[in-house]
Order: structure tokens, then sequence, then C-alpha cells
């Protein structure tokens, strides 16, 4: 138990390493936008769940999303901060409104790396997925954090440990054929942040 712990730490610590890049990268105050009373009944976890946690590792599910609602392909520097994979299968980023409220998501799929492959064997040869969210300076911390606490379901596996601007909770869960990682990410200064999922799932034989 204490071996599939460490296991579960390390691949999250990897994870944290590359979307403080992206949280950083992202949450300026160019993206935020004017509040209002009804933006902050906006609950940023509920879209974080439709986009990505209720659809991955279904990427076309996101894609077909994003066609349909007109999102704003990302392109170029701004699309490769969401990993530090050099050549994954999958790497797509969308800007989207929601109401007033600005997010930016990210998908990115690739065979496992070899983190990954050392924790969980069994799944080397499978697939991990990872879908995130980019929240704009408007959301207040003490909102999603609590949200995403009731989403997760469980106790974190590590809770708030400082990141650069950042204090990051994780979230580890799963079963013989798939494992699930959550990520919340809060500014610092109490006010935006990013969520993320990432699922390893075994391959097809």
């Amino acid at each position: 138990m204490r071996e599939e712990k460490k296991g579960l730490r390390s691949v999250l610590r990897r994870l944290v390493s590359t979307l403080v890049v992206a949280a950083t990268a992202m949450t300026l105050s160019a993206f935020a936008q004017p509040s209002s009373a009804a933006e902050e009944d906006q609950d940023p976890v509920f879209i974080f769940n439709r986009i990505c946690y209720a659809q991955v590792p279904n990427v076309q599910a996101i894609r077909d999303m994003a066609q349909r609602l007109a999102w704003k392909p990302i392109e170029g520097d701004d699309l490769k901060r969401f990993t530090a994979i050099e050549k994954p299968d999958v790497l797509q980023g969308w800007d989207v409104q929601v109401g007033v409220r600005l997010f930016r998501v990210g998908i990115v799929q690739s065979t496992p790396v070899e983190g990954m492959k050392k924790s969980f064997p069994a799944f080397a040869d499978g697939t991990a997925t990872s879908c995130s969210i980019v929240l704009d300076g408007g959301f207040p911390v003490s909102v999603f954090a609590k949200n995403m606490q009731v989403l997760a379901g469980k106790p974190p596996l590590t809770k708030d440990v400082p990141e650069g601007d950042f204090l990051t909770t994780t979230w580890a869960g799963g079963n013989e054929d798939i494992k699930v990682f959550l990520v919340s990410k809060a500014n610092i200064g109490g006010q935006g942040g990013l969520l993320s999922v990432t699922v390893l799932a075994k391959g097809t034989s």
C-alpha cells in the first residue's frame, strides 16, 4: 500500500510540474474579466466536469463540443504549454467563453510517459489522456477549491502544496483497468487557477 501511494505521488508530481507552466502563463491580468453578482454564481467546477471530467478519455467528445460551440482554437507556444511531452498523439486547445467568463481548455493524449510506466507497469501499453481548464482571474479560489473536493468525493492525496504562485491539491483513484488523477491549482492571490484530470487506461488487445 505504501509503495502504491508512493507511485501515485510520483505520477502526480510529474503532472503538476507540467500544469504549473500552463497555469502561470495563462492566469494573467489580460485574461481576467470584470465580475458581477451573476457571474459569481457560475461554478467553474461544473464547467470542468461537463467539458473534461465527464468526457476523458473520449477526446472526440470534447472535439465535437468545441466544433458545435465554435470555440476558438489555441495554437503555437500557448498550446505547447499544456504539456511537456515532445510529440503527443493529441494536443489541442481552445479559448472558451461561458457567459462573460473566459476559460482555456487543453487536451493531451499520448502513450504513458516513463514515470507512469514505472509506477503502473500494467498500463505501459495503454494511453494517458489529460484535459485541463485554466480559469480566469474572476473565480474565487474558496469556491472552486471546495467544489473540487465535492467532485472528487474522497480525501486528497496532497493538499495545498506550494508550487510557485499556486497551492496544489491532488486526488488519485481508479481500479485495475483505469487510473484517475485530479489536480486543482489555486492562485495564492485568491482568484483563478487551473483544474485538470488525467486518465490512464489500459491498451486494448
